[in-house]
């Protein structure tokens, strides 16, 4: 087995890697370090050029209002507070209507723990908290660029076989909690971000 043998080569993964990464970063807490992210040119042409290539119903530069407080304000707002919650938690378990809380924070934990990742005992967050699974298919794609990278097919296997997994099973609710925020803040930046981002899981599980 060589790399002609899987869906992608190892540049291509890093690319994949970088994606993850940005998406993870977009989503990150506000903060006066955010803000100025927001406003630098390479987060800014990280988005242009995935709203060109993805064709989604988004703005083609980056959404944001126009002073850090409104942009914490609506933030918060949008993804972390409200009662009983805000309209768009960042979290599979709200969106999961199948499975119990308990047993999606446990698939999440060991995921992480199977490819050597354990969650830091200081984190508010839960395990299936975005930022922890964007940050993880980051990782798995890094993984399996190297694994190529170093001829180790099998591995490589393994890695390519867990993200399928992963998508499939833990990033699915990202679609209707785009659509949910779209209905509830119409074309606001939290729901161009959410709509982004769930163009970038459809396409990656295709």
């Amino acid at each position: 087995m060589d790399q002609t043998s899987f869906s992608v080569d190892s540049c291509t993964a890093r690319e994949e890697a970088a994606l993850w990464g940005f998406l993870h970063d977009l989503f990150r807490p506000p903060s006066t370090e955010q803000w100025n992210w927001l406003r630098e040119e390479p987060a800014r042409s990280a988005w242009a050029v995935l709203a060109g290539n993805l064709k989604c119903d988004v703005v083609p530069a980056l959404p944001v209002p126009e002073t850090q407080a409104v942009f914490e304000q609506d933030y918060l707002a949008a993804f972390d507070v409200g009662l009983p919650h805000p309209p768009c938690p960042l979290i599979e378990s709200h969106w999961n209507h199948s499975e119990s809380v308990p047993k999606v924070l446990h698939e999440n934990t060991l995921f992480y723990h199977h490819f050597g990742l354990k969650m830091s005992a200081s984190t508010f967050e839960t395990a299936d908290h975005l930022r922890f699974q964007l940050d993880f298919l980051r990782y798995l794609a890094l993984l399996f660029a190297e694994a190529l990278e170093k001829d180790q097919p099998d591995e490589a296997a393994q890695i390519e076989q867990a993200r399928a997994d992963y998508l499939e099973r833990h990033l699915g609710w990202i679609p209707e909690a785009a659509q949910t925020c779209r209905e509830q803040l119409s074309k606001r930046w939290p729901a161009q971000w959410m709509t982004l981002l769930s163009a970038c899981i459809k396409q990656m599980a295709s």
